[in-house]
């Protein structure tokens, strides 16, 4: 199998677990996943999701030293919810 198939299949993977429980911490990803807790883990996922934050797929803010995500679809509905509330 292709080194490229492998990596967007974990992409996708991550998608999907950040999809279906979010918001979430990477750390909580990692473990989804079934690696072990480690830098390398750690790093390894954190680079996946800046991929699918360039891609406009998911959200990341960093709230201290955690790095918590959620699906970008969700931001849309919040800014959505903005503008509903100050029209009234």
């Amino acid at each position: 199998m292709r080194k490229e198939n492998v990596k967007e299949k974990l992409r996708t993977k991550i998608l999907d677990l950040i999809e279906h429980n979010w918001p979430t911490h990477i750390k909580e990803i990692v473990s989804d996943l079934g690696y072990e807790i480690n830098n390398l883990s750690i790093k390894k996922v954190a680079y996946h999701v800046k991929q699918l934050e360039k891609e406009e797929k998911v959200r990341a803010k960093r709230i201290g030293q955690a790095l918590v995500v959620w699906p970008y679809d969700i931001e849309k509905i919040r800014v959505l919810h903005e503008m509903l509330r100050v029209r009234k």
